[in-house]
């Protein structure tokens, strides 16, 4: 059995490490302002494209094409962990010229934006705002649309800054 005073020094130490652990996430904040494109009222998609992931490549243009249609800006960014050479030969096998020069997004910035889980991973910003869910893998072109608008009507309702 064990003592009151104990049991609190228990509860004590366990409070301390649940604080520790959140305070170390709290510095992680998806931020993609400082890319340049953050200012326009016009909705952005910020997508991370990886070759490591079957279909990421290959379905891309078709997503980024009905994003485009839905009046979306669309930014694509290659995954930091694939090295140069390694994107340039699954852009150029795929015949993706137009993704071959693509950026790289600093890994911290990926992490902080839960976009290192899966490719495709898109953001979707507004005005200098970041909606906080990622989205994540290829999908059908209606779903694809209907997610992007639900993320588009949730940074609406916040003005710009």
């Amino acid at each position: 059995m064990t003592s009151p005073a104990t049991r609190w020094l228990r509860g004590l130490l366990l409070l301390i490490g649940l604080v520790a652990t959140s305070s170390a996430g709290a510095a992680s904040v998806c931020d993609l302002s400082g890319l340049g494109h953050d200012a326009a009222a016009q909705a952005r998609v910020h997508v991370l494209l990886s070759p490591r992931m079957p279909y990421a490549l290959q379905e891309w243009p078709r997503m980024a094409d009905a994003a485009r249609q839905a009046g979306f800006a669309v930014v694509a960014y290659r995954d930091p962990r694939v090295p140069r050479n390694e994107w340039q030969a699954a852009t150029q096998s795929q015949g993706l010229a137009d993704l071959l020069d693509v950026p790289v997004l600093e890994e911290q910035i990926a992490a902080a934006c839960g976009m290192l889980n899966h490719a495709p991973a898109a953001i979707v910003t507004r005005c200098g705002r970041t909606h906080a869910w990622p989205i994540l893998g290829v999908m059908p072109v209606a779903a694809w649309r209907q997610v992007l608008q639900s993320r588009h009507n949730d940074l609406e309702r916040q003005a710009c800054r």
